[in-house]
């Protein structure tokens, strides 16, 4: 998984021409998101063995929670190319900045 992030990142590098790397909050996410899917794995071997009913209705609510947290943690990784502001966006940043800082400061 942390693999095919990375790929994509590199990949939109390439596409942008210059480099791209995780933000500290980025690299902390993926920490997180390997240790949930450990987690996952070790839960689905356990899944797999257990013959009580009881405790393997448990441990798959924990793995659809797992799944929904994997999901939530993944959407908070941003893998394409940051968007360059549009036209308008330029001009009122330049706008304020004239006005804070008097005009040639843009």
């Amino acid at each position: 998984m942390l693999a095919g992030l990375d790929a994509e990142l590199a990949e939109n590098a390439v596409v942008l021409g210059e480099p791209l790397t995780w933000s500290q909050a980025e690299a902390t996410v993926r920490g997180l998101i390997a240790d949930s899917i450990d987690r996952r794995v070790s839960l689905q071997q356990r899944y797999a063995s257990c013959d009580d009913t009881r405790l393997s209705l448990s441990i798959a609510v924990e793995l659809r929670l797992l799944e929904a947290s994997i999901a939530r943690l993944l959407k908070q990784i941003k893998t394409e190319m940051p968007v360059p502001p549009s036209a308008k966006s330029r001009k009122a940043a330049a706008a304020a900045n004239t006005r804070h800082h008097g005009p040639g400061s843009a």
